[in-house]
């Protein structure tokens, strides 16, 4: 679902008027939780969407944000017992554990989902390349070589009988995806929003290949150290259904957390409101974990297998 009802106008208007309000402040009696949030990813961004609308704060919880530029400083600052909860992606939680940190994930985030994709396989608008046999002979850009991404793409240009063997992949940053293509340098690229929106006018989405892992499964999880929550019991209930009304009121709000989403990334809150945008779960289902899981334990990027429900605590 996209929701464009504004022009730039009235999105910068919106911003400024959310920029004049107080800022909300916690009863007297809220328990204070420090969360940790990775900034500049919209994947990663509601439990910052929670503390902003008041959410947390009208179930007794002072939320305390912190920003960190990647998940990898979350999962020490846990560790650490710097922070109480934060948001992590599900490698780096199958990683942690299987190193000995008493992780646990106690609620869904941001999901991949076919129908509402916010990255995808692209190609220049006037390219003839359709399908994964198209692609052999071509070289193929990645943010990361080695990631979630490649793994999808790998397996959906091989279930779509195209020879690994015959096509090239480099290393690129994707603010540098879209010139490289009108170049020719490259012949498709894995795009991620807003480049795919920036650029909408250049390039062509011809393959969503998370969807070769799952139809849906979530990006991010929300985790906690298996001593807090053995200690913060009650709370984490009441946490995790603060956690569920901030992804209801995410996926149904998006021109109000499209401010949010402009001050956490410096984009232009009009360019937001075009863009395709995350949805958050409303739950954690291991049967939607499990997949992602063995993709990475087949591509070395998580160091032996792991059983989701392992990973998860129930939390109601």
């Amino acid at each position: 679902m996209r929701h464009v009802p504004l022009n730039r106008a009235s999105a910068l208007g919106l911003l400024a008027a959310a920029a004049a309000l107080p800022p909300l402040r916690a009863s007297a009696q809220a328990v204070p939780l420090r969360l940790g949030v990775e900034s500049g990813a919209e994947t990663f961004a509601e439990l910052a969407y929670g503390a902003n609308a008041g959410i947390f704060a009208r179930a007794g919880m002072d939320a305390q944000v912190s920003m960190f530029p990647t998940a990898g400083p979350i999962s020490a600052a846990l560790a650490g017992n710097a922070l109480d909860i934060g948001t992590v992606d599900l490698i780096l939680l199958a990683n942690a554990v299987n190193h000995g940190l008493p992780f646990v994930a106690i609620a869904s985030s941001g999901l991949f989902r076919t129908k509402e994709p916010t990255s995808g396989l692209c190609v220049p608008s006037a390219s003839a390349i359709r399908k994964a046999k198209d692609f052999e002979g071509t070289t193929i850009a990645l943010g990361t070589l080695v990631s979630l991404t490649s793994i999808s793409l790998k397996m959906w240009l091989t279930q779509g009988g195209a020879d690994l063997a015959k096509v090239q992949f480099v290393e690129m940053k994707f603010t540098e995806m879209a010139a490289a293509l009108q170049r020719g340098t490259i012949n498709a690229a894995y795009m991620v929003e807003p480049m795919l929106t920036q650029y909408a006018n250049q390039i062509k989405m011809v393959a969503t290949p998370y969807s070769a892992i799952a139809d849906t499964f979530p990006i991010s999880v929300i985790i906690t150290t298996r001593a807090w929550l053995a200690q913060n019991a009650d709370l984490a209930k009441r946490f995790v259904k603060a956690v569920y009304e901030t992804a209801r009121y995410a996926n149904g709000n998006r021109n109000r957390t499209a401010v949010d989403l402009a001050k956490s990334t410096g984009l232009d809150v009009s360019l937001i409101l075009r863009m395709h945008r995350t949805a958050f779960g409303t739950s954690l289902d291991a049967a939607m974990v499990q997949p992602v899981l063995d993709a990475a334990v087949s591509a070395k990027l998580i160091d032996r297998p792991v059983a989701a429900a392992d990973l998860i605590a129930r939390v109601s």
